[in-house]
């Protein structure tokens, strides 16, 4: 063993092992970095994607549905194109109350609306995660959305992706 690794810690009297275990460390990162940033094993799919803007007043209702025609694009805060719009939806936003019987039922807002904006675009599939541009397409996920006059919060509530989101 002494041949092998020397008193001060170096192999065969010329290398040191901190430094091997350091080096090792820093290859590690820069692999992982690359292929975290260059996508690797990610095939390129067709998405489709339903965001719900949730409890929104008639302006902001009106606002989208005349800035953002059919075949419009929305992009997201970052500016990444998240693909055009096939259609936009717009229904009560329902609010659930207690009756007096003590039933919980649920009803259609006098004021506010939900507008569901589906979009479809070009993605990119790493594993089960799709993604447009570096915005995960996640359920539950909360994007801004901005067309030409408007800036809105909303809710992923659908994915389809691959010959289902061409449909």
């Amino acid at each position: 063993m002494a041949r092998f690794l020397d008193e001060r810690g170096r192999i065969f009297g010329k290398v040191n092992v901190v430094d091997i275990l350091v080096l090792l460390v820093i290859i590690a990162v820069v692999v992982f970095a690359v292929v975290r940033l260059t996508g690797a094993s990610s095939e390129s799919v067709p998405l489709e994607v339903t965001y719900t803007v949730e409890a929104v007043r008639q302006a902001t209702v009106d606002a989208i549905q005349e800035t953002v025609p059919v075949n419009g694009t929305v992009r997201d805060e970052g500016g990444t194109v998240l693909g055009k719009v096939v259609r936009v939806g717009v229904r009560p936003t329902q609010a659930e109350y207690m009756t007096p019987e003590g039933e919980l039922k649920a009803f259609d807002s006098p004021i506010f609306n939900d507008v569901d904006i589906v979009v479809r675009g070009a993605g990119s599939k790493s594993g089960e995660t799709a993604r447009i541009g570096s915005v995960p397409m996640l359920v539950g996920r909360k994007v801004t959305l901005r067309g030409p006059e408007f800036e809105v919060q909303s809710v992923i509530m659908k994915v389809v992706s691959g010959e289902e989101a061409l449909k």
